[in-house]
C-alpha cells in the first residue's frame, strides 16, 4: 500500500478532511504538547510531513508552520486537507536538504524509522542547524515487522534511539512515550490498564518521543 493509498483510507475512516485532521491532533497530543512546550511564539517547520495533519492543526491555531516534504503528492492532499481551516501551513514540496531558515521548531512523526541508522544521523544533525528544538516520535519495537504499512520501517528500541542519538551534534533535553492507534484492540486495552493503575504498571508504549537541542560541546 502506498502512503497515499493509506492516508486516504484513513481519512474516509475519520468522517472526511476535518474530523481527520483533528483526530490525528488528538491522538498526538503528547507530541503536539511539546511542540508548543518549546516553541517559545516561534516558527514551527514539519520534516516528511506527510498528510500534514500536525501542521495544519498548528496553523489552524495561529502558529506559523512549514511543512516540507519531498513527495508532490503528499503536498498535493496536504493542501486538499488544509481547505476546511481558516489558517494554513507554508507547503514546500523540497528535500529538508533544501531548507536552510531557522526555525524554533522542528519536528517529525513516522518518519526517521523509514532510515538507517547513519541517514538518520545526517537528518537529525540537518534538523538540529536549523532549528533550536528538534522533536520526534516514532513507532517503537512493540510493533512486529509485519505491521509496518511502508514495508521499509525499522521498529527500534529506545535503547536503540539513544544510541543513535548519541552520535549527533544533539543531546536529550526530554524523552516522552504514548499510544497511538485507535484500530487496535491490543493498544486500547493496554492504554485502558495504564489509564486505571495511574500509570504504576510498567507497560511498554507503541510510540516513543525525544526532545533534542544543539550540544555545545558538539563541532
Amino acid at each position: 500500500m502506498s502512503f497515499n493509498e493509506y492516508y486516504e483510507k484513513e481519512i474516509r475512516k475519520y468522517g472526511g478532511d476535518t474530523k481527520y485532521v483533528i483526530a490525528k491532533a488528538r491522538e498526538k497530543k503528547p507530541l503536539i504538547d511539546r511542540i508548543l512546550k518549546y516553541l517559545n511564539d516561534g516558527n514551527i517547520l514539519e520534516a516528511g510531513a506527510g498528510s500534514s495533519s500536525n501542521s495544519i492543526y498548528l496553523a489552524s491555531n495561529g502558529l506559523s508552520v512549514t511543512a516540507v516534504d519531498k513527495d508532490q503528492r503528499m503536498i498535493k492532499l496536504a493542501k486538499k486537507l488544509s481547505l476546511g481551516f481558516k489558517n494554513s501551513p507554508i507547503f514546500l514540496n523540497k528535500d529538508l536538504s533544501e531548507i536552510n531558515e531557522k526555525f524554533s521548531v522542528v519536528f517529525s512523526h513516522g518518519v526517521l524509522e523509514h532510515f538507517s541508522d547513519e541517514e538518520i544521523i545526517d537528518l537529525l544533525n540537518k534538523e538540529i542547524s536549523i532549528g533550536r528544538t528538534v522533536i520526534f516520535s516514532v513507532p517503537s519495537n512493540f510493533f512486529k515487522k509485519e505491521q509496518a504499512i511502508n514495508g521499509d520501517e525499522r521498529f527500534l528500541s529506545l535503547e536503540k534511539w539513544r544510541e543513535i542519538i548519541s552520535k549527533t551534534n544533539g543531546k536529550i533535553v526530554e524523552e516522552f512515550s504514548y499510544f497511538y492507534d485507535p484500530d487496535n484492540l491490543k493498544l486500547k486495552i493496554l492504554k485502558t490498564i495504564f489509564k486505571l493503575t495511574g500509570g504504576v504498571m510498567p507497560i511498554k508504549k507503541p510510540y516513543i518521543g525525544f526532545v533534542l537541542q544543539k550540544n555545545v560541546h558538539s563541532s
